[in-house]
């Protein structure tokens, strides 16, 4: 069984992925922005991709972890060491286009890391959010089983709670693990708060971004144009959110 799911799992997950790292490029090219922010920007690939297809010439990123925060500022991208849950040491107003890939799933204060992006969005700025879904067929799967949902089973370098994780034996770099243990920064080890669809849908509108979209991907367990077509019928249960939005001019 588990030899079944290590390679049924990594397929349809990365798939997903992709699909939903596709979704918001194309999101993003449908309007030329001159200053563009990455939240969580990591080494900065994704950046660059997205920065390309805004046709944005300043690049920006805030990331907390030295070693790929390096590897960003070597790719040209202007960044800065900024715990994501306190608020920003940026300036309002600023950028035409923010991205969050993957990354606020990983924060305890979601609200204040959706203002804090309202705030720093020019008027008429875009918000792109690329996050995992609570609300996907394999977590609500998962919790009708009384099992952990996948998109919360890495709790600081401990895979637990659920019999299926496929990925519990591989090998965890613990040094790094017990450095951020130290910090109290819980977030850059595992998810802290994963949202559903509506969830974020919600959040997004009290913070007061409009001409929300929403979009799902991944329709786990399964993969390639099935998956593609049963997230075109059911927008709501994918396993990967893709949502976009603008701040008022």
């Amino acid at each position: 069984m588990m030899k079944i799911l290590k390679y049924i799992a990594p397929k349809a997950f990365l798939d997903g992925l992709d699909s939903c790292n596709a979704l918001g490029l194309r999101l993003a090219s449908e309007r030329t922005s001159s200053s563009f922010l990455d939240v969580g920007c990591g080494d900065g690939s994704l950046t660059m991709e997205f920065a390309k297809a805004a046709g944005a010439k300043n690049v920006y990123g805030i990331e907390y972890v030295d070693s790929v925060r390096k590897e960003a500022e070597a790719k040209g991208i202007q960044c800065i060491k900024q715990d994501l849950n306190a608020a920003w040491e940026l300036e309002s107003d600023k950028f035409d286009f923010i991205l969050s890939s993957q990354n606020i799933e990983h924060m305890h204060n979601s609200r204040l890391y959706l203002e804090e992006c309202y705030r720093c969005l020019a008027p008429g700025g875009q918000l792109i959010v690329l996050t995992e879904n609570l609300a996907s067929w394999v977590n609500v799967g998962s919790l009708f089983f009384g099992w952990q949902p996948f998109s919360t089973t890495n709790m600081n370098g401990w895979s637990i709670g659920n019999p299926f994780i496929w990925h519990a034996d591989e090998p965890k770099d613990e040094e790094f693990i017990a450095e951020w243990q130290a910090t109290g920064i819980s977030g850059a080890t595992g998810h802290v708060r994963v949202l559903a669809y509506s969830g974020l849908e919600g959040l997004l509108q009290k913070v007061g971004f409009h001409d929300l979209r929403l979009f799902t991907t991944g329709y786990l367990p399964l993969w390639g144009a099935l998956s593609k077509l049963l997230c075109t019928i059911d927008r709501r249960h994918g396993h990967f959110l893709i949502a976009t939005g603008f701040k008022r001019r």
